[in-house]
């Protein structure tokens, strides 16, 4: 958790954060885009910037 204390929590906004709740819940990618009307590629890049503010794979 160390790595938690050097995110720039104004990156976490809550429009990612629902994304990632919303991909948990359902198991994939597919289904939370399909969930939050969005394309399944914008979910997998919105993934990608949270991996990278996050330095966790996530899932």
């Amino acid at each position: 958790m160390q790595h938690m204390n050097r995110i720039d929590h104004l990156s976490l906004d809550g429009h990612a954060l629902r994304l990632l709740v919303t991909v948990a819940e359902t198991g994939s990618v597919t289904a939370a885009a399909a969930r939050l009307d969005l394309t399944q590629s914008a979910v997998s890049h919105a993934l990608d910037r949270l991996r990278a503010i996050t330095g966790d794979r996530l899932f």
